[in-house]
């Protein structure tokens, strides 16, 4: 009996942290309303992005609030997912790679602002492991370990982290167009290898770069697109966009924190039969 209504508790904090979330950051979208009339695909190109920016991180803070919630409840891989399904809400509701291109934008600044997300997912993931403690299959790390930059970027989550450049290879073999759905869906798929394989190269360090990483790949793969793409409409046009270039900020953060999350659930049945060898 006690069973169940520990399952049943967890899958309530998981589906209404989902819910919360997901509302929470959809109300954000009205300050990224571009000169287009509509929520822009990057904060960058609101009619106002100091306003957006604000409105953005305010939706992010009550959002994390929740998944600290749902991590206490079930665990911080869960919580991370949740918090990344909240960006994947907001980035439903804003514009795609087209819209970039018809505003004008400028694609070395949208990687940059894709840059600035990695900083923010790491953070993000800082807080998640420090205030609902290390993973379940972790006990020998520490929930302190996560504000320790020492451990944070030691040699062991470098080559954790490493793991982040298979990002860049699922967007460039699962993105074929713009679609909002489809520009998620690889960056996810690229999150949940960039976990198994991370989880599998370091199977004992805490995860805190690891979520962060195949962001700010995402974010160098866009710049270096935005340098061998040329003229954005005529690309875009003629079908020959580069691929890394069409993923929106919004859509690598959601994508990282719900792909990790996934990938490191995953990785424990692969790290335990390795640990048994």
């Amino acid at each position: 009996m006690a069973d169940m209504i520990d399952v049943t508790k967890r899958y309530i904090a998981l589906i209404g942290g989902i819910a919360a979330c997901m509302l929470l950051m959809m109300g954000a979208a009205g300050g990224l309303v571009s000169l287009q009339g509509l929520p822009g695909p990057t904060i960058g190109l609101s009619i106002s992005p100091i306003s957006a920016a604000i409105g953005v991180l305010i939706a992010l803070a009550l959002a994390f609030g929740v998944s600290l919630i749902v991590g206490r409840v079930v665990n911080t891989a869960v919580a991370a997912f949740v918090l990344g399904t909240g960006i994947a809400a907001l980035s439903m509701q804003s514009g795609t790679h087209a819209d970039a291109v018809f505003a004008g934008a400028n694609e070395t600044m949208i990687g940059i602002e894709t840059l600035i997300w990695g900083v923010m997912v790491l953070l993000l993931a800082m807080g998640l492991m420090r205030w609902t403690g290390p993973l379940p299959d972790q006990p020998w790390n520490q929930a302190s370990d996560a504000f320790d930059l020492r451990k944070v970027f030691s040699t062991d989550a470098l080559r954790s982290s490493a793991a982040g450049i298979v990002m860049l290879v699922a967007v460039w073999l699962l993105l074929t167009n713009d679609l909002k759905g489809q520009a998620i869906f690889a960056t996810t798929v690229g999150g949940l290898f960039a976990g198994l394989l991370g989880r599998i190269f370091a199977p004992r360090v805490q995860p805190v770069l690891l979520f962060a990483v195949p962001v700010i790949v995402g974010g160098l793969g866009q710049i270096q697109a935005s340098m061998v793409g040329g003229d954005g409409v005529a690309a875009f046009v003629t079908g020959t966009s580069p691929h890394l270039g069409m993923p929106m900020p919004m859509d690598f953060a959601a994508g990282a924190l719900m792909g990790v999350a996934m990938g490191l659930g995953w990785s424990r049945s692969f790290v335990e039969e390795h640990a048994n060898d």
